[in-house]
């Protein structure tokens, strides 16, 4: 190899080392609940279907209110009718409003959810209840650090397995880092919705990181 072969090789760099990947998981409490609600009303039109459900949204909203949810944190979703034959020698229309609500206080969601539910009657419906952390921002980094120190203890045993050293990092690649929600329950009318159990557990966020690192002693000869 000559001069200008060397200075080609120190240029590119090392190209020895080793490549691994980390995760690391930590754990939070979630602080928010959202719970999905809706009406849904038969009649022998939509507009009466509509009204009977939207005069249930509003009483389940004013429960909903006077526990201290605001407006910001009520939202409608889905608004559907449709057609039921299913009924021998006639048909009804179903209207179906849902109303998606945001709980700050996981202790009383429970409690809050029910009253609205029975307040709503009939109609009113539980299709299922959620649970978030308002700021993952925290239990993310944790997961993060105890990503990179995965990375770190998995390169250190692989270049004692190799006989070499660490160097630098060349390069760093950042996995998802996210909280899958937590579900609760299917649909349910106000039968069952009398008293509503709500535990919040705990969430895992986890992260990944893929890091690449030189060989301290790598040679010039290209040498993995």
């Amino acid at each position: 190899m000559d001069g200008r072969d060397d200075e080609g090789v120190r240029r590119r760099g090392p190209r020895g080392g080793v490549t691994v990947t980390g995760s690391g998981e930590a754990e939070a409490v979630p602080d928010v609940a959202i719970a999905d609600l809706g009406a849904e009303a038969r009649a022998v039109d939509a507009e009466r279907a509509l009204a009977e459900a939207g005069e249930c949204l509003d009483r389940m909203r004013a429960v909903l209110r006077d526990a201290g949810v605001d407006d910001l944190s009520l939202r409608t979703t889905q608004s559907s009718t449709w057609t039921d034959s299913s009924a021998t020698g006639s048909s009804r229309v179903v209207a179906r409003l849902g109303l998606q609500v945001t709980l700050r206080d996981v202790a009383v969601a429970g409690d809050v959810v029910s009253a609205a539910v029975v307040a709503g009657g009939e109609p009113a419906r539980m299709d299922g209840i959620r649970f978030e952390i308002s700021d993952p921002s925290v239990p993310r980094a944790r997961a993060r650090a105890a990503a990179w120190a995965d990375a770190v203890a998995r390169a250190t045993q692989w270049a004692e397995l190799a006989g070499r050293q660490l160097g630098e990092v060349q390069w760093v690649t950042e996995g998802g880092a996210d909280a899958a929600p937590l579900r609760m329950g299917r649909a349910m009318g106000v039968a069952k919705a009398m008293s509503v159990p709500v535990e919040a557990g705990q969430q895992t966020v986890s992260a990944d990181v893929t890091v690449r690192w030189a060989w301290s002693d790598d040679s010039t000869d290209g040498s993995a």
